[in-house]
């Protein structure tokens, strides 16, 4: 039987609400580094954004019916280096682009004249510093490259002054949640416009991004430090969520801890727990784990997961799941973040992921080079920036990097999420998770 160590705290009813404290994403902001100004500010964005946009694809349909539309095959004017917003803050992207029109691909999705075709040209055969000098050179020539990011605004602070000071070349940066970037991208595309260069988001907006048409394909040898499957066809993981299982090591002994995904069905963890409310395709990548090198057949493993299920908890929220772990209210989570979970351990916390239950799942963030960005060159240049240096900062902010020789998970295997082969299943994953949180407890947060 499991060991426990519990405190003489009763546990309590999970009935009322708790608030996360996942990193708000609600809101949108726009940061920009003005020159000689070493804060990163920033404002709120509201539905202005969307007036905007709506503006500038009313714009455009009223000058195709005069005549005078530019369209995709036509020049765009070039983004100048000084288009702020009159309080020195980086525009939200409407007046800092060239709109033109967007027009629909046979397959349904968006066809952008790509802007890259003079920039690879230029930097053809060229590694190293060489690449680097090429691409700043053409770089400086248009200002600074525009980054959307769902990136937390203390991350990004550090990028931003980070590349700056490497590079000498500025960034004006939106940031928001993932969701609203990829409406944000799939809006401006759709009308045309030229707002961002580059996209960092989670993985399955990038996979629909790049589906629709808005990236453009990217190869580069700085793909060659990244671990493998980082780099896709048109975006490249920058980072990962690690999901791990973890325990309180006040309520499990030390052996005790679960050794395999099988053990999680273990009656003992029965009420001892937590499972995330959302962790939809941790769940897809562990069924097809159990079915294709489990010894298990479909039917077992609808099985086990219902065992699992039925004694567990299910939180919505890593960062909640992570508080209750870490106060005892549940002795294990099956799938928090390992950077999480590693945080928490530096601060003193009781609690552990290591040696980890294999192998390990992981979700790719990355970024992806817009088809129509008005500065091509910033655009690679920060991105490879970000392939290489740009690493080391996300490491010190204790986030998972793609490049290989900084993704410090003690020897475990990871694996990265197939986002393309998920997408496909995601739809019946989503129904069965649901069907399984419904026999647990839900804890909102």
């Amino acid at each position: 039987m499991l060991n426990l160590r519990r405190s003489t705290t009763p546990r309590r009813k999970h009935t009322h609400v708790i608030h996360s404290r996942e990193p708000a994403h609600a809101s949108e902001t726009m940061c920009c580094r003005p020159a000689g100004n070493d804060v990163l500010t920033s404002f709120t964005q509201g539905a202005a954004m969307y007036l905007r946009i709506l503006a500038a694809v009313l714009l455009t349909a009223l000058v195709v019916a005069c005549g005078d539309a530019p369209t995709a095959d036509a020049p765009a004017p070039e983004r100048q280096a000084g288009d702020t917003a009159p309080t020195g803050q980086a525009d939200d992207g409407a007046t800092s682009g060239q709109a033109s029109e967007g027009e629909q691909s046979p397959a349904g999705g968006i066809e952008l004249e790509s802007n890259f075709a003079e920039v690879f040209a230029e930097i053809e055969g060229l590694e190293g510093q060489a690449r680097r000098d090429a691409l700043m050179a053409m770089a400086g020539e248009k200002g600074d490259v525009n980054w959307y990011t769902s990136l937390n605004s203390e991350v990004v602070a550090d990028v931003v002054d980070a590349y700056e000071e490497a590079t000498g070349l500025g960034i004006s940066v939106y940031r928001a949640s993932g969701e609203t970037i990829l409406s944000r991208a799939m809006e401006e595309a759709s009308a045309g416009f030229a707002g961002a260069d580059v996209v960092e988001n989670n993985g399955t907006e990038l996979t629909t991004l790049s589906g629709e048409g808005v990236l453009e394909p990217f190869t580069s040898p700085v793909h060659d430090g990244l671990v493998e499957g980082a780099a896709r066809e048109a975006w490249t993981a920058t980072r990962f969520n690690i999901f791990t299982v973890a325990w309180n090591t006040d309520l499990v002994a030390e052996g005790e801890q679960p050794r395999s995904y099988q053990d999680l069905a273990d009656p003992k963890w029965d009420e001892q727990m937590a499972m995330e409310l959302k962790d939809y395709d941790w769940y897809w990548a562990v069924w097809n784990y159990l079915v294709d090198e489990g010894g298990m057949t479909e039917e077992e493993v609808d099985v086990y997961f219902q065992e699992v299920a039925d004694g567990a908890a299910f939180v919505s929220g890593h960062s909640v799941m992570r508080q209750l772990l870490v106060a005892g209210e549940y002795a294990m989570t099956t799938s928090d973040y390992s950077y999480g979970v590693a945080e928490q351990i530096v601060a003193g916390a009781p609690v552990a992921w290591q040696p980890a239950v294999e192998p390990l799942f992981g979700r790719p963030n990355g970024m992806g080079l817009v088809r129509n960005a008005p500065n091509p060159a910033a655009a690679v240049t920060f991105l490879e920036w970000m392939l290489v240096e740009g690493q080391e900062v996300l490491a010190d902010n204790n986030i998972d990097p793609a490049r290989a020789d900084l993704l410090n998970l003690g020897g475990a295997e990871v694996r990265i999420f197939d986002i393309e082969a998920y997408l496909a299943a995601e739809d019946e994953f989503i129904a069965k998770y649901e069907e399984l949180a419904r026999a647990g407890e839900v804890v909102e947060g």
